[in-house]
């Protein structure tokens, strides 16, 4: 075992040197070219590190306010970075964000958490694309497979890290990530963009954006198709995973101007995504289980319109609704859902010392059922749930240096009636480059469907001498589960060094209780053939305590180049009943990495060159059996002539392949493999 552990941790080190020396060849470059960049005043960075304090952001507090000035763990992810990054996906771009664990399972889905809690579908973690909730309320969690868009059309991406249930309601438990795409008025003109790769095996968009009136006195529009297919990757065993994925989309927003001070927004997307993977189906006679190559299927169609109107410079109301469908075909089971929402804001005008926000919202949510009754059941096709909920928040300035929010919000959901989470945080602003933050926070994750309803198959443990008939795993629903509920304690601080360098830190102790637990019931009979039923029920029964700290910086250290750093560290205590009543909620603390890091280079190497390189270092999952390992991604691109950039990117640079995650069972996990891609983007 020793020699095995040196072996791996050899392996590890020689591949983090590696991408070491790769960056150090990029830095030598960079300053024996620098004097010629200086000559050429190349400055086509969008934000430097105080510019980008000082961006608006809406996440912390529902409202604009400057990055500095939110009391919250918040990270941006501008176009820029999610550019340059060479990401073709949502997920890909957020492996930069500190405390946000990012894993690839295969070619068709990811596992994304923030803080822990890391699976294909993490349940407490909210996910928003402008303003539009895209949690699964059936199993909990987040499809990010259907999330994809034109990664052009996103003008940022703000990641909180921690509680924000306060402002967005149940499950935004560990975090939010909100996707804000671009006004209309930003993507005007033509945009076709063509990607392909040795697993990228093809990505095609175009996107038209046009004024309505004369020079858009009356609005702006834009409308895209986008067309995406992945290459099979291969199993840990060396054999195909047929994990390959084909997505067609297209989608519009229209931005109009109201006069009056009104504003008014109509956006939608359709899309279909069909893809693979291999699922064990249990079978109660020999073999025991049926190892299928399952097509699923993915689509959906949503409309959102936003009315904004300017009271005055600081108040606001904002009406806005949405309709979603969505369809996701599994081998044993079809979910149909629709939803609808009316959300209601008002900001206040500034009262004396306070600044109050508040709001409502309504959603209701409407599926039906197919399920092969040899492996899913429940209790009925159709099922309709409200969700009654209201916030109101006051921000108090107790000095120029001090101030102090809080906050609640109130639900009413059909599983556990009301919900009350609420929010006290306190600032400190000595001057206007630093500032410093202590918060704590309540917030449930609610119970989904499948806890409430659903009755699976799991899976059968075939005869043996000691149990000579076949156990039958059966995993059941309980009517009175619960929210699993969280009390978070967070300080933060956040200094703007120097004009050109940045540094925010963060630190968290979370409290757990009434988490998500497999738990044992008594055994039973089954007929048909006879065998022994071996029953587990969602039940309530885990509680535990997360803590870590989250450190992130940015050094622009020339007009040309710049260098960004982050660092998070998680540690996860979990207790229970015994392993052999309970098996699934103290796993939680093997599935997520400890450390991770990364830095990131961003050089403009002439006025059309520009080269790009990250090095990520992720921890080993013992639950997964998932290695330490590096990566390396790199991007260099060129402007041909004004707009047209063509860009080569590699990714997983330092190994052929590696495994990042696994998937609901250890069979439907892939290798994820060094990938080599080419993109030429036209803008006219």
């Amino acid at each position: 075992m020793c020699g095995y552990i040196h072996k791996k941790s050899r392996s590890s080190i020689i591949n983090g040197i590696s991408g070491a020396v790769i960056l150090a060849v990029a830095f030598g470059a960079f300053f024996l070219h620098e004097a010629r960049a200086a000559e050429e005043n190349t400055d086509s960075f969008e934000l430097s590190p105080e510019q980008l304090l000082n961006a608006t952001v809406v996440s912390a507090s529902k409202s604009p306010e400057k990055l500095k000035d939110a009391p919250a763990a918040i990270f941006v992810l501008t176009s820029e970075d999610i550019i340059r990054s060479g990401a073709t996906s949502v997920p890909e771009a957020l492996r930069l964000v500190p405390g946000v664990q990012v894993a690839q399972i295969n070619a068709n889905s990811w596992a994304v958490s923030v803080r822990g809690f890391n699976s294909a579908l993490a349940d407490k973690l909210l996910v928003l694309v402008d303003g539009r909730t895209v949690y699964d309320p059936l199993f909990s969690g987040v499809h990010w497979d259907a999330q994809d868009m034109v990664l052009e059309d996103i003008d940022r991406i703000e990641v909180i890290r921690g509680p924000g249930a306060s402002l967005w309601g149940a499950n935004a438990v560990n975090g939010v990530i909100n996707i804000i795409t671009k006004k209309a008025q930003d993507t005007q003109g033509n945009l076709m963009s063509a990607t392909a790769g040795n697993q990228e095996r093809g990505t095609v968009e175009e996107r038209y954006g046009g004024a309505i009136g004369e020079n858009g006195q009356d609005g702006y529009y834009r409308i895209y198709g986008k067309y995406r297919s992945m290459n099979d990757d291969e199993t840990p065993m060396g054999a195909d995973a047929h994990d390959a994925m084909t997505e067609q989309r297209a989608g519009f927003r229209t931005d109009l101007n109201g006069g009056n001070q009104n504003s008014y927004t109509v956006q939608g997307d359709v899309f279909d995504n069909n893809s693979s993977d291999f699922r064990a189906l249990p079978l109660l006679a020999a073999p025991y289980a049926l190892t299928d190559l399952e097509a699923l299927n993915d689509k959906g169609a949503n409309v959102l319109g936003r009315w904004t109107r300017a009271l005055s410079d600081d108040s606001h109301l904002m009406v806005q609704s949405y309709v979603d469908y969505e369809a996701q075909e599994q081998a044993i089971i079809r979910d149909r859902r629709t939803t609808f929402d009316l959300e209601t804001q008002y900001d206040l005008p500034a009262i004396a010392w306070n600044k109050i926000t508040m709001g409502t919202d309504y959603r209701y949510s409407a599926d039906n059922l197919e399920g092969s009754s040899s492996f899913v059941s429940f209790p009925s096709a159709y099922e309709g749930t409200q969700l009654f909920s209201g916030f109101v928040q006051d921000k108090i300035t107790l000095d120029p240096k001090w101030h102090l929010t809080l906050g609640t919000k109130v639900e009413h959901n059909d599983y556990t009636g009301f919900e009350v989470e609420p929010d006290a945080r306190l600032q400190w602003q000595p001057d206007d480059s630093q500032m410093a933050w202590a918060a704590v926070s309540r917030a449930v994750r609610t119970p989904s469907r499948l806890e409430h309803d659903l009755t699976i198959d799991e899976s059968t443990i075939p005869p043996s001498h000691a149990i000579p008939l076949p156990v039958e795993l059966l995993l059941q629903a309980d009517p009175n589960f619960t929210s699993e509920d969280l009390v978070a304690y967070e300080l933060g601080y956040r200094r703007q060094i120097t004009p050109t360098s940045s540094v925010d830190v963060a630190v968290f102790y979370n409290d757990y209780s009434n988490l998500s637990t497999d738990s044992l019931l008594a055994p039973g009979l089954g007929i048909s053939p006879l065998h022994f039923i071996l029953p587990f029920e969602f039940t309530n029964d885990t509680s535990g305590e997360t803590h870590g700290v989250e450190i992130t910086g940015d050094w622009r250290a020339t007009k040309s180049f710049k260098l960004s750093a982050s660092y998070s560290l998680l540690m996860i205590d979990l207790h229970g009943p015994s392993s052999v009543s309970a098996i699934s909620s103290q796993a939680a603390d093997t599935q997520s990495p400890s450390n991770q890091f990364n830095v990131a280079a961003r050089w403009d190497v002439t006025h059309d060159v520009a080269w790009d390189t990250t090095l990520y270092y992720v921890d080993s999952l013992p639950g997964f059996d998932v290695d330490t390992y590096w990566r390396l991604d790199t991007r260099a691109s060129w402007r041909i002539f004004n707009g047209l950039e063509a860009s080569l990117v590699g990714q997983n640079l330092l190994q052929a392949q590696h495994l990042e995650f696994s998937g609901p069972t250890a069979i439907g996990a892939a290798e994820i493999p060094r990938s080599i891609l080419g993109n030429i983007t036209w803008r006219y």
